[in-house]
């Protein structure tokens, strides 16, 4: 799976999250759909995101239901530019297929 659909994936992730949060999460999947919007591409800066941790949580748990990987491991310390998250994902959907 490139960058880019998994990219795709996210965005799709950002609209369900919103359709289905309750109220006192709608403000924050909000903020979310807003910042991943077509803009963002994986060579933009993580921090071009904005996140909170409230926010990278609801998609983080988002991505480990959609692809039944386990997040954890990832380190946003690490993490410089889009790209750099979303091959977090590859390798981890890399390590799901063995």
């Amino acid at each position: 799976m490139t960058q880019d659909e998994i990219l795709k994936i996210l965005r799709e992730l950002i609209v369900e999250l919103s359709q289905k949060a309750n109220p006192s999460d709608a403000k924050e999947i909000s903020k979310l759909k807003s910042i991943i919007g077509e803009n963002i591409t994986p060579s933009s800066p993580l921090s071009a995101l904005g996140w909170d941790s409230l926010q990278m949580t609801f998609l983080l748990v988002a991505i480990e239901e959609r692809f039944q990987i386990d997040t954890s491991t990832i380190s946003l310390f690490d993490l410089f530019t889009i790209g750099d998250f979303l091959t977090e994902i590859q390798n981890l959907l890399n390590k799901k297929r063995g």
